[in-house]
């Protein structure tokens, strides 16, 4: 899937737009800092909402358990693909978040909506291409936002002996809870969330690495080699084919980022963000989306140091997040410390189950109605604890495909309607 789809797809389309729109995921970040804002200006949800539930839906277990998958199937060169996927998959971001604004819609009861499926009807013209997104939608919230997040979490829970469903069925009464209460509840529980919890487990390996300063500039070296096929893998292993390297790294960039699905899409369309320094409300979501692959990449570079550092990436018998849970009762030289990654993940896993779902209400709604939304969501918070007792290969690999087509589908639109976003982005550029 990956050399036939998400490679070439992202690879061509992100150079493509980072040449026609002038780099400005790279030129315009600082400003994507400055435009966010708590206040809603009317609208249903902040900016500030907007890039919190985004980082919501992507920091998740694919930052964590996505990492040490990311090492164990490409090798340390993985983590150098990984970041070309994140500032190749900005771009897209900047394309999509752009057009969902230009082609949201205002509902009867004041409600803004928009997204892939909304240009892709309205705009393409493939109103079929349409209900295949949403569909694809639905099944990726059902695996990647739901059972993957929560079965990440099922492996170290077993061995401490406490019950993987137990935990699935607390998170499915937090989340009923959550989305019960509606968007202006979503958004404050992901504003309040995401920041803690970034900071938090960020400082905890920022601790770790100064720790282990130096081990960090030969793990750093270890990783460009690796990418290039140039060396072996750290501590005498066979090392890593390119091939390998580069499947590993997209895969997990894609998983860890949401880079081209339209998500940022969805979230961003219903946001207002007035600003004398840009022209339109559109490139300015625009602009705000491209934070947050790059914080996203950030998250996983500072994780998969810390498996590298601490060289729990190569202990034999451990997968996943045990891979990182031992990290860290290496890093913290603590057998405890490992509950630090437990709670993370929970909070991580818990936040991007959260985004996905609201995701995939919009879904719900373009296809069968606003009326259909709250049955889906009683599905959606049932199915939580399944996610504990499911395979973890055939998660993950499910979870592969359905990002796999949704990015096909979406990149298709981007390319359809990218005369107005360039010509537009050129202009603004020109003036700055």
């Amino acid at each position: 899937m990956s050399f036939l789809v998400v490679i070439p797809l992202v690879t061509v389309s992100g150079l493509y737009f980072t040449q026609k729109l002038r780099a400005v995921q790279f030129r315009k970040l600082p400003l994507s800092v400055r435009l966010m804002s708590p206040k809603s200006n009317g609208a249903s949800i902040s900016s500030f909402g907007a890039i919190a539930a985004v980082l919501g839906g992507n920091l998740g277990t694919g930052n964590i358990a996505g990492i040490a998958v990311a090492l164990s199937t490409g090798g340390p060169g993985a983590l150098f693909w990984m970041w070309v996927m994140a500032f190749l998959g900005a771009i897209l971001k900047y394309v999509g978040s752009y057009l969902g604004v230009t082609y949201r819609k205002t509902q009867a009861d004041g409600r803004v909506v928009g997204g892939p499926m909304y240009y892709l009807k309205n705009a393409v013209g493939r109103p079929k291409l349409a209900i295949i997104y949403c569909l694809l939608l639905i099944a990726g919230a059902l695996t990647t936002g739901n059972m993957v997040q929560v079965n990440s979490l099922s492996l170290p829970l077993t061995q401490a002996g406490y019950s993987p469903f137990i935990m699935g069925l607390v998170m499915a009464v937090l989340l009923g809870a959550t989305l019960l209460g509606g968007m202006t509840r979503f958004t404050h529980v992901v504003s309040c969330v995401v920041p803690f919890m970034a900071a938090g487990y960020l400082g905890t390996c920022i601790y770790i690495l100064w720790a282990h300063s130096v081990h960090i500039m030969p793990a750093l070296e270890t990783i460009v080699k690796s990418a290039f096929g140039l060396s072996p893998a750290l501590g005498g292993a066979l090392g890593y084919s390119i091939f390998a390297s580069v499947q590993a790294g997209f895969d997990r960039g894609l998983f860890a980022t949401d880079a081209g699905l339209g998500l940022a899409a969805i979230l961003h369309a219903p946001v207002n963000t007035p600003s004398d320094r840009v022209p339109s409300n559109a490139i300015a979501q625009g602009i705000m989306s491209v934070l947050s692959p790059l914080i996203v990449m950030c998250v996983c570079m500072v994780t998969g140091l810390v498996l590298m550092t601490t060289n729990a990436w190569q202990m034999p018998g451990l997968e996943s997040t045990n891979l990182c849970m031992h990290a860290f009762c290496v890093g913290l030289s603590h057998d405890s410390a490992g509950m630090i990654v437990l709670i993370t993940l929970f909070f991580f896993a818990f936040t991007t189950v959260l985004t996905w779902s609201f995701c995939a209400d919009r879904a719900v709604a373009f296809l069968f109605g606003e009326h259909r939304v709250r049955a889906f969501q009683i599905l959606f918070v049932a199915l939580v604890p399944v996610g504990s007792i499911v395979s973890a290969t055939d998660a993950w690999q499910l979870a592969d495909i359905f990002l796999g087509f949704m990015l096909l589908i979406n990149v298709f639109a981007l390319f359809v309607l990218r005369t107005d976003v360039i010509r537009e982005t050129r202009a603004f550029l020109s003036k700055q």
